[in-house]
């Protein structure tokens, strides 16, 4: 019989919890899921995704998923010659207009102007942009 002490059982839960949170939001290569859709595919609570998450990367959930989906729509941007309003479109954005304020607001330019002067060797720069600082 092995004797696990709470704090390394703990860390070992929540290394599998973020695990399971990087699989799904690895998923989709375009929309990332919601919170909702989170707590679905780990069987994980809001707050134990929320504290994990918090506690692994050194920042909110809501605030990784932003950011990422900003880290999208550039490799999006860069990569493909997909109309603006579908890059929004396949990211989740309610309209292109939304799209284009958000990552303006994230950026400093618009989505037009990203693409136009994105040098190709942002191309892989961008191609691991989703960075985990799990421990």
């Amino acid at each position: 019989m092995s004797y696990v002490s709470p704090g390394l059982a703990e860390k070992t839960s929540d290394q599998l919890l973020m695990q399971a949170v990087k699989q799904a939001i690895a998923a989709s290569p375009t929309r990332l899921p919601t919170l909702d859709e989170l707590v679905s595919a780990t069987g994980a609570s809001k707050k134990q995704i929320t504290a994990a998450f918090r506690k692994h990367s050194g920042m909110t959930i809501a605030k990784f998923l932003r950011e990422e989906r900003m880290r999208r729509a550039q490799r999006l941007l860069v990569q493909t010659s997909l109309e603006i309003s579908l890059i929004a479109q396949q990211l989740g954005f309610s309209n292109s207009a939304n799209f284009s304020n958000a990552f303006r607001e994230h950026v400093g330019m618009s989505p037009r102007d990203f693409r136009e002067s994105s040098p190709l060797e942002s191309i892989t720069t961008l191609q691991g942009a989703m960075q985990w600082n799990s421990q």
